[in-house]
């Protein structure tokens, strides 16, 4: 379960990336230099990671410890050990 107060944070972030992801498109549709474009894709890429990181942490301090293994398989699934 993720907190308001940290969804509120989380859904801002996803605002911004839906942003850069549009503006990936832009470039592409008006023919920006491939390493410009790729640069902006690998930002986009990080500003993910970012978020499912803040949702993976939610998920973590939000789960009761009698839950252990429902943490367990969340860091599995992230970070597949």
């Amino acid at each position: 379960m993720i907190q308001p107060a940290e969804a509120k944070k989380i859904d801002a972030r996803m605002n911004r990336l839906i942003g850069q992801i549009e503006g990936v498109r832009r470039m592409i549709h008006s023919n920006r230099p491939a390493d410009e474009v790729v640069q902006q894709i690998l930002a986009s890429r990080q500003a993910l990671s970012k978020i499912g990181m803040a949702v993976l942490k939610e998920g973590i301090l939000n789960t009761p410890a009698s839950q252990k293994n429902k943490i367990a398989r969340m860091i599995e699934k992230v970070f597949g050990v």
